[in-house]
């Protein structure tokens, strides 16, 4: 999230013309472009997204595979060096 944010403001400044030396808020030069963040349109999209999935029957595939959670354990320690030695 802070990478997207980052680099959407790093944009947003220069269409603006500012540097970051000029030392404007990302809310200021977001209001100044009058332009909405794209992570809160991604985050609105997920929130959609999983809306729709609960309305869904419970036999649907996606909504199985939201709720699906892995069973077992991972091998401890560093990964193994080859394919043959699993």
């Amino acid at each position: 999230m802070r990478k997207i944010t980052a680099a959407e403001m790093k944009l947003m400044r220069k269409a603006a013309g500012y540097t970051w030396t000029d030392y404007k808020t990302n809310k200021v030069t977001a209001k100044e472009l009058n332009t909405t963040l794209v992570l809160g349109k991604i985050l609105e999209h997920r929130r959609n997204w999983l809306q729709h999935i609960n309305r869904m029957p419970r036999n649907r595939s996606p909504i199985k595979l939201n709720n699906d959670r892995p069973i077992g354990k991972r091998n401890q320690g560093s990964p193994l060096k080859k394919l043959l030695d699993a």
